[in-house]
């Protein structure tokens, strides 16, 4: 499996600047791809980073697109109207939404996606896009199986904590030496819960990816918006026995100095802990 962090910021894109260098750690809203087997793919979340993606798999040859959302808010689909693929005939796209509790009825990535392509907003709305775009709706807790060739894909999913929901989802598939999992889990907000959902789900995971936007002393003001530290993640690593951790999704007043400094102080924290931890950078390519 290899998966490659198309996108690596946190609520609004964060293009480097004097004041705010970003172009070690990233400045593109989050985006990811997974690729497995023959030549399965999946792409997670359309922040701003899947303009790159879309440009990258059309230069592949590449002509179907399934696209796997954690939750609707803006920084994880913001990106959607800027992916070629979705304006070329002969293209299609599998779009799979999380059935989020507490919702109304309706497909809610379906509802966002239109709507932010709606005029006074975007010049260019769903009935320009070319490709054959589908919608499917996910339950929290269902598990689905993606082939590829000979091999398959395994993907679990959980909710983690954060304000209107979102899903964290497991990947089990064919990697190096036999079979790999790795854990996506954005937007979480812990408690560290041994017997919850999303630690059950990511226990045993050869890598587990996770959000760790604020600082602990940001943290302390920012309760209940949704979002982690490193620390937290470590936490969330060493109880579930993960082998490797990722650390993701940087706010955007992060500039590279500080982040450099948070992943040192988790690199030695996780040494400590027999965790192979770090900070994740845009264009990074993980193979398992």
């Amino acid at each position: 499996m290899k998966f490659t962090f198309w996108g690596t910021r946190g609520s609004i894109p964060t293009p480097s600047n004097p004041q705010t260098p970003t172009d070690a750690y990233g400045g593109d809203t989050t985006c990811a791809s997974l690729e497995w087997g023959q030549d399965g793919l999946l792409l997670i979340d359309a922040g701003t980073g899947i303009r790159r993606a879309g440009f990258h798999w059309l230069r592949a040859g590449r002509k179907n697109f399934t696209i796997l959302f954690t939750h609707a808010h803006w920084d994880h689909l913001q990106g959607f109207p800027f992916f070629a693929p979705a304006y070329m005939e002969g293209h299609t796209i599998e779009i799979l939404s999380p059935r989020l509790p507490s919702r109304p009825p309706g497909n809610i990535i379906q509802k966002a996606l239109h709507a932010q392509q709606e005029e006074p907003y975007f010049p260019a709305g769903f009935p320009e896009l070319k490709a054959k775009i589908s919608f499917r709706e996910i339950q929290a807790g269902e598990e689905m199986r993606f082939a590829s060739g000979k091999d398959s894909l395994r993907v679990q999913s959980a909710l983690t904590r954060h304000p209107g929901g979102c899903f964290a989802y497991r990947f089990d598939g064919p990697g190096r030496g036999g079979d790999k999992a790795l854990v996506f889990a954005t937007d979480n907000e812990p408690p560290i819960d041994p017997q919850s959902p999303l630690l059950k789900m990511t226990r045993g995971a050869d890598l587990l990816i996770c959000d760790g936007q604020y600082t602990d002393e940001e943290h302390e003001k920012r309760r209940g918006w949704g979002h982690g530290t490193p620390s937290l993640c470590l936490q969330e690593a060493v109880i579930a026995k993960a082998k490797r951790l990722l650390v993701t999704h940087f706010d955007p007043g992060h500039a590279d100095p500080l982040l450099e400094k948070m992943e040192d102080e988790l690199i030695a924290a996780g040494q400590k802990q027999g965790v192979d931890a770090a900070f994740a950078r845009q264009n990074q390519e993980i193979v398992l």
